[in-house]
């Protein structure tokens, strides 16, 4: 948390995230992989009226879509567990409470993020690469918002 390091970590992703939008200026392909845990992060964060930080919301569905992507094999358990003593490390939250796992997916149909009637999720494949899936399940869904919610 020392807060020079802090600073090179935001200003190195800002480099990358201003180096994709330039690639994809109106988010067809590359640039929406920026999106990874925003499609369950944004519905929390609906939810809860925004009175949890964005970026709070965002890593708590990062976590959740991490959990897709183990169940799927994509990554290890491993790697989940490193993200997840990062968010705690940082002192973010670990789960949200006081939200049923219907209305979160219920929310996700509601979101930018939906392609012709199909939830769009931003899942790795590997960690560091990041690709546009629209095959998740609402069952997945329910499965990865246990790892967020109590």
């Amino acid at each position: 948390r020392d807060p020079e390091i802090c600073r090179k970590l935001v200003y190195g992703s800002n480099l990358i995230k201003r180096e994709v939008v330039e690639i994809d200026p109106t988010e067809q392909n590359e640039r929406a992989t920026l999106n990874f845990g925003h499609t369950l992060g944004h519905a929390v964060e609906k939810l809860m009226n925004l009175s949890i930080l964005h970026g709070h919301c965002v890593a708590l569905g990062a976590l959740a879509a991490l959990r897709i992507c183990k169940n799927r094999g994509l990554v290890s358990t491993e790697q989940v567990e490193c993200y997840r003593n990062t968010m705690e490390f940082f002192k973010m939250p670990m789960n949200v409470s006081g939200l049923e796992k219907h209305e979160v997916i219920a929310a996700t149909k509601n979101d930018k993020k939906m392609e012709a009637g199909v939830i769009k999720f931003i899942l790795l494949d590997e960690i560091g690469h990041a690709y546009i899936d629209k095959t998740v399940s609402e069952e997945e869904m329910e499965q990865a918002l246990s790892a967020i919610m109590v």
